[in-house]
C-alpha cells in the first residue's frame, strides 16, 4: 500500500539577515494529515556568524494559539558549515510554522521543507 506525502517548501534558500528581527513563517495545514517531518538545514556564509542563526518548530490546534515544539535547532559559528535536522510531527497536530533567526555578525541561509502524510 502506498503512502501519499505532498512536500512543501516553506523557505527555499532564504537569507536570514545577520542582527534582523526574528521572521516566523507560515506553515501548511495538518489537520487532515497522518503526521509528516520536518527538514530543516542552516547554512553558513565564508564567514561564520558571531551568534549562530536558529530554527524554533511551533505548533497548534486552532492556528492561533502556537505551542513551542521541543528545543530551538541552533546552527554553528563555523564558516561555511551546514547543519541540518529532521524532526517527526505527530499525528494530531493541526499546523506547524517556524520561528528563524537570532544570528548576529553574518548572514546565514536557512531551508525548511515540511512532507505531510495525507493518505495511507
Amino acid at each position: 500500500m502506498a503512502v501519499t506525502k505532498t512536500n512543501t517548501q516553506v523557505l527555499n534558500a532564504v537569507t536570514m539577515t545577520a542582527g534582523a528581527a526574528n521572521v516566523t513563517t507560515s506553515g501548511p495545514a495538518m489537520n487532515a494529515a497522518y503526521g509528516g517531518n520536518a527538514l530543516v538545514t542552516l547554512t553558513n556564509g565564508g564567514t561564520g556568524p558571531t551568534v549562530p542563526a536558529q530554527v524554533q518548530m511551533q505548533t497548534s490546534n486552532d492556528n492561533s494559539k502556537w505551542y513551542t515544539f521541543g528545543p530551538a535547532m541552533v546552527g554553528s559559528v563555523t564558516a561555511s558549515a551546514v547543519t541540518s535536522w529532521p524532526i517527526d510531527i505527530p499525528m494530531g497536530y493541526s499546523y506547524v510554522r517556524f520561528v528563524t533567526g537570532s544570528n548576529t555578525g553574518q548572514n546565514v541561509t536557512v531551508d525548511i521543507d515540511v512532507n505531510v502524510v495525507s493518505a495511507i
